[in-house]
C-alpha cells in the first residue's frame, strides 16, 4: 500500500524518474570499432548486447560506413543463429545532394560533415559502397542486406529490432517515428541514436513505447502498440530523414 501511495504521489506532483544511463562492457574489443563512424565505443557494446539480446528481423536506418552495421552483424556471427538483416541509407554523391536534402528536413543550413566530403564525395561512391567494403574487410558483408536508398519507401516488411540513426531532433523524429511504427512488430525493440531527455519525452508521446534505458545517446526503448500497415504510415507522414552526424 505504501509503494501505491507513493505513485500517486509521484504521478499528482509531475515526478520524472531519473533517465537511466549504464555503460556496457563486453569482454572483448568489437571488431566494428576499427570503421570510422561517430558511434562511440559505449554505444558499439550496447547495439552489439542489444542485438544479441533479442530475437527475429532487424532493420538499420542510416549505416553511413558501417560502424553500426559490424557491430549487429558480429552479434548475429557470435550468436551463430541466422536472422534477417537489412541495412539503408541514402545514396547521395555530392554535397549538393546532401544538402538539398537535409536543409529541406531540418529547416536550416546543414552543414557538410568533413568524413562525407573526404571518404565518400571525393571518390565518387556512395556510404553503401563504402560500407560494403568495410564489412567485406572484417569477414561480417554476409550477415546484412545492405540497400543504397530509403528504407521508408522500399521496405514495408515488419521487424523486431529497428535501429535509426534519424532520430537527432525534433522534426526527424516527428517524420520517422510513425513510419518505424508501420515497420514494427508488437515487442520490437527500437534502438535510436541522438537520444537525450527531450528527445525521449517526444519519441514516447509519438508512440506506444516503454523507455528503457540510455547508453551514451543510444536510447533503448520497446514498442508496445499495435501493428500498422507500413503503407499507411508511409502515405501520411512526412518524408524520413537519415543521419547527419
Amino acid at each position: 500500500m505504501k509503494n501505491l501511495a507513493k505513485q500517486a504521489i509521484r504521478r499528482l506532483v509531475g515526478h520524472k524518474p531519473a533517465i537511466a544511463k549504464t555503460d556496457p562492457l563486453p569482454n572483448k574489443l568489437l571488431e566494428a570499432e576499427s570503421i570510422t563512424g561517430w558511434f562511440s565505443r559505449r554505444e558499439c557494446r550496447r547495439l552489439y548486447l542489444t542485438t544479441v539480446m533479442t530475437r527475429g528481423p532487424i532493420l538499420e536506418i542510416g549505416h553511413f560506413l558501417g560502424r553500426s552495421t559490424a557491430c549487429i552483424c558480429e552479434a548475429i556471427r557470435d550468436v551463430r543463429k541466422p536472422r534477417v538483416f537489412r541495412s539503408y541509407d541514402l545514396g547521395f554523391r555530392s554535397s549538393t545532394e546532401f544538402k538539398d536534402y537535409y536543409d529541406r528536413i531540418h529547416k536550416a543550413d546543414i552543414a557538410v560533415p568533413s568524413q562525407y566530403e573526404e571518404i565518400v564525395f571525393s571518390k565518387d561512391t556512395t556510404t553503401t559502397a563504402v560500407a560494403g567494403d568495410n564489412l567485406r574487410r572484417l569477414g561480417l558483408a554476409s550477415f546484412v542486406e545492405l540497400v543504397s536508398g530509403n528504407a521508408f519507401e522500399m521496405d514495408c516488411d515488419k521487424y523486431d529490432l529497428i535501429f535509426c540513426d534519424a532520430t537527432h531532433e525534433q522534426h526527424e523524429i516527428e517524420a520517422n517515428v510513425p513510419l518505424m511504427i508501420a515497420r514494427s512488430n508488437h515487442g520490437c525493440v527500437w534502438a535510436l541514436h541522438d537520444m537525450n531527455e527531450g528527445n525521449i519525452e517526444l519519441v514516447s508521446s509519438l508512440a506506444d513505447v516503454q523507455f528503457c534505458e540510455l547508453t551514451g545517446s543510444l536510447g533503448i526503448f520497446i514498442y508496445l502498440g499495435k501493428p500498422q500497415p507500413a503503407e499507411e504510415a508511409s502515405a501520411t507522414a512526412v518524408s524520413a530523414a537519415y543521419p547527419v552526424g
